[in-house]
């Protein structure tokens, strides 16, 4: 059975060869910590904590209470060294990652109370639905609201530095994956949730034609991956931040 998540198709088209690594021959390796992948890990986990603990019969005075329990936790979850460090990218500049994550949260809740409590169903939920025989995509997804009858949202935090890189591709997965849980489910929209940028929104519409062609796009990545048999390397300064780089470098250039 080929289980494919939208990270794992995204590593087949970005490097076939840290696919095989990682999924076929399963590499065993010393996985590296970074601080942008700690501190935005962190950031998420608070978020997710915070909603599961919140909803419309919470007292709004008890926001700022609960979401300094989920911060608590939360940070127990990381390295501390690597969240403490000075270096973590904000758009005003190089921060220290334990006092960016508290200003964060805390401009999370203004907005929460500016804007109101989303009505949100789930928090990193789970799923999988099956493309072809032998072939599933499975995966979590951040958050899902119900917007109103029929209407589910799906969002997805990041906290990249620039919305240039983030791709539609993920959210009309997790916009099939809608349509197969929720069977009341008539329209869904998603976003990207900016984070590092006011939790600014990018915000997507999907008709049926999109989810079609996303629907053809999956079966065509499983298609390559099923019939592969190079694994080529895609050599990129991303290849310095890769957990495989050890295994590749004296020929991360070419074939092996």
């Amino acid at each position: 059975m080929l289980k494919l998540s939208v990270s794992s198709m995204d590593t087949y088209k970005t490097c076939p060869k840290k696919y095989y690594y990682r999924y076929i021959e399963r590499l065993k390796v010393e996985a590296k910590k970074h601080t942008f992948t700690e501190f935005g890990s962190c950031a998420h986990l608070i978020l997710e904590y915070f909603h599961q603990r919140v909803d419309e019969s919470t007292d709004e005075n008890e926001y700022a209470k609960i979401m300094k329990k989920c911060f608590v936790e939360g940070i127990k979850e990381f390295d501390r060294d690597i969240l403490d460090s000075d270096d973590i990218w904000s758009p005003d500049g190089s921060k220290n990652g334990i006092r960016y994550l508290k200003d964060l949260m805390q401009e999370y809740l203004h907005l929460v109370r500016k804007g109101g409590l989303p009505n949100v169903v789930a928090t990193e939920k789970d799923y999988s639905f099956g493309v072809k025989d032998g072939a599933l995509v499975r995966g979590f997804i951040d958050r899902i609201d119900k917007v109103g009858e029929g209407h589910y949202h799906v969002l997805d935090y990041k906290t990249s530095k620039n919305a240039k890189y983030l791709k539609k591709f993920q959210l009309l997965v997790y916009a099939l994956a809608i349509k197969d849980m929720y069977p009341d489910a008539e329209k869904v929209t998603g976003s990207f949730m900016l984070i590092k940028h006011g939790f600014r929104e990018e915000t997507f519409s999907f008709t049926d034609l999109d989810l079609d062609k996303c629907f053809e796009d999956i079966k065509k990545n499983i298609d390559m991956i099923e019939n592969e048999k190079v694994w080529v390397k895609k050599p990129t300064r991303l290849c310095h931040w890769c957990d495989y780089q050890s295994v590749c470098q004296n020929n991360w250039v070419g074939q092996e």
